[in-house]
């Protein structure tokens, strides 16, 4: 039987309680601090790039990590950087930096797990140098439960970035030959203001690519975080809605298609297979229209009573997806990692 997170943590000694208890009443710690060697895994875009410097290192993502301490009990934290984001202000060369965790999830702390009770959630965080941000999905319904943290509530919290040779790629056939070779490929994309003023820049590894025969590529990777450049500055406080959860998709170094995340409807294109599961290849009923969506679900909020209010009712039947799809100018870099990679 599969063990609960209390029971692995009952194991330990009292001085571990279950991740949730951190997230739910710990708050973070001291700045943001990074080693010397973490910081600027990419030249930033206003500064002069030499193919020797360009050539010199890359962040390996898959060794690369953010930390913390709670105040409430003396454990040390490691969770894996999904992504590295840089604000830059090009007049000042300022910069605000932010890193994207793994997803986990919390276990169930009632004895015996109830979702009723207490229902575990899908987490992320963001990192910067005073806040940290958790986003929560509870998988049953759109749940915008959001909370960011002050750093000076937790003992200390940081980042490594560990740093790898790595080569830039290119052209196609160069980015397809990586690919073949099993290279590990890290990417930086950056996005420009419209007058120029401020770039936002992500770092990530790339996870999902075609490289193909007529030496073109395709890149599918997330998840990610954006920022506009165009409505945030640095060194400002930033909300949470501030952040534009994303997948990327793209074929050029140039222009990439970006998967938003929208709160969305679960009639929203819904259709079912006319088998089961034994015959996955059955063709499946046609996706719901949006006339016989609206059909539903004016049956579903008008004409009775129900048991919660109906914009309640109404979210309990949302989910976040990638319902949002916007093609955005960019400058992207891929590099491949050298193996093995240098300990930092």
């Amino acid at each position: 039987m599969k063990k609960t997170e209390k029971d692995m943590n009952a194991k330990k000694g009292p001085l571990r309680p279950d991740r949730r208890t951190f997230l739910t009443t710990a708050v973070l710690a001291t700045p943001l601090l990074l080693s010397e060697a973490s910081k600027h895994a990419f030249a930033s875009p206003q500064s002069k790039r030499s193919p020797k410097a360009e050539r010199a290192t890359a962040t390996d993502f898959s060794r690369s990590y953010c930390y913390y301490i709670p105040k409430s009990v003396p454990i040390w934290v490691r969770i894996q950087i999904e992504c590295r984001c840089e604000l830059i202000d090009r007049a000042t060369g300022n910069s605000d930096e932010y890193f994207l965790s793994v997803r986990t999830q919390t276990g169930l702390r009632s004895e015996p797990p109830s979702d009723a009770l207490d229902p575990g959630y899908d987490f992320w965080m963001i990192f910067s140098k005073k806040h940290i941000f958790i986003k929560r999905v509870h998988t049953s319904s759109y749940n915008n439960n959001p909370s960011r943290l002050g750093v000076d509530e937790f003992v200390t919290s940081g980042g490594h970035l560990q740093q790898c040779p790595a080569r830039p790629l290119r052209s196609g056939a160069e980015v397809a030959a990586a690919f073949r070779a099993w290279q590990a490929v890290m990417a930086r994309t950056e996005f420009a203001s419209h007058d120029g003023s401020r770039t936002y820049a992500i770092e990530y590894p790339v996870k999902w690519s075609d490289g193909n025969p007529d030496n073109t590529f395709r890149v599918e990777t997330g998840p990610v975080v954006l920022l506009d450049p165009n409505r945030v500055e640095v060194g400002k406080t930033l909300e949470f809605d501030d952040f534009q959860w994303a997948y990327l998709d793209y074929h050029s170094f140039d222009r990439a298609r970006c998967f938003l995340e929208r709160p969305t409807s679960i009639f929203s294109g819904a259709t079912c297979p006319l088998g089961g599961l034994a015959a996955p290849r059955n063709p499946a009923l046609p996706a719901l229209t949006p006339e016989q969506v609206d059909q539903i679900e004016k049956r579903l909020y008008t004409g009775w009573e129900p048991p919660i209010p109906v914009d309640g009712l109404r979210k309990l039947l949302q989910t976040d997806h990638y319902s949002a799809v916007e093609y955005v100018p960019v400058v992207t870099r891929l590099y491949a990692l050298d193996q093995p990679c240098k300990s930092a």
